[in-house]
């Protein structure tokens, strides 16, 4: 029997701006001290969040890393596994950043539509009420629209990450092809479809061997996540020029309901900003203000 969750259908979101958040100048980096992985409690969502350093990563791949991957899953043409639309590889800078150690649950949705008297036109009484099963509380949050993702994260005074902060959270700086390094995926990893689909989610968090550099769990299976770009061929694309012909939202990390190729930190996928699919959910990042506390924050 199908999660609850499932049947969630939710109305449309009021309208938000579309724009990418902008960044700040490389040179400022008022948090340079604080360490890798630090973790925090948000004061708005209750989120624990984990933090990103400032810094250069390598996002993408070029074709000699595309050819080994689709090797390695199986694939004789890296096509197989859209390996050109992550290419080319090139150095990113981001500044620093917080980003949700798990994704977006029921029970922190929950608190937003609680706050916001935010209802949406059908959903499950069982977790719209005053009462929320303990059995759907920790599950990923999915069925919310693109749209309905940049409400939540408004409301927290945050942001969904870009293409480059999720990437640079799911792999560091070493160029890892997964989360936890270069080995294949298993379910020990990640909530993870093998040669057959999971019947649903599992609660966030489930597979903590499957973190990555920073402590983050799930970028790979669970839900797919959105991200605030929309999904555009990258900048000097050997094999991939112009529009891809539709305006579709970009997507990260793999769900429980698609292949091994899926979950590859540097895999991009997309879909339309304004319809839900029941295997997409969300996480939020959160630049802080320049004089955020952050030990009187840390979490515990």
């Amino acid at each position: 029997m199908r999660h609850s969750w499932i049947l969630l259908v939710l109305s449309a979101a009021a309208c938000v701006a579309a724009d990418r958040p902008g960044t700040a100048p490389i040179e400022h980096q008022p948090h340079a001290g604080v360490p890798a992985g630090f973790a925090i409690r948000h004061p708005v969502d209750g989120a624990e969040m984990v933090w990103v350093p400032a810094g250069w990563f390598r996002m993408g791949m070029d074709k000699d890393t595309a050819v080994r991957q689709a090797a390695q899953l199986g694939y004789a043409d890296y096509h197989e596994i859209a390996g050109e639309e992550s290419f080319p590889e090139r150095l990113v800078h981001v500044q620093g950043f917080y980003i949700d150690r798990c994704e977006v649950t029921f029970a922190r949705w929950k608190r937003f539509v609680d706050a916001m008297s935010w209802k949406p036109t059908t959903i499950p009484p069982s977790w719209v009420g005053p009462e929320l099963k303990s059995e759907e509380a920790e599950l990923p949050i999915a069925s919310v629209t693109w749209q309905a993702a940049q409400e939540y994260a408004n409301w927290a005074g945050k942001q969904l990450p870009s293409e480059a902060m999720w990437e640079k959270s799911a792999r560091g700086t070493d160029g890892r092809w997964y989360p936890w390094g270069n080995e294949l995926p298993n379910r020990e990893l990640g909530v993870i479809s093998m040669t057959d689909a999971l019947p649903g989610p599992q609660p966030v968090g489930s597979c903590p061997k499957g973190a990555s550099p920073y402590g983050c769990l799930d970028m790979a299976g669970n839900v797919y996540e959105w991200t605030s770009d929309w999904k555009e061929p990258y900048p000097n694309n050997p094999e991939v020029t112009g529009e891809w012909g539709h305006r579709w939202a970009a997507l990260r990390g793999g769900s429980f309901y698609h292949t091994r190729h899926s979950y590859r930190t540097v895999k991009r996928f997309g879909f339309p900003a304004d319809v839900t699919y029941f295997h997409v959910g969300m996480r939020t990042a959160w630049y802080p203000p320049d004089d955020f506390d952050h030990q009187a924050h840390a979490a515990k």
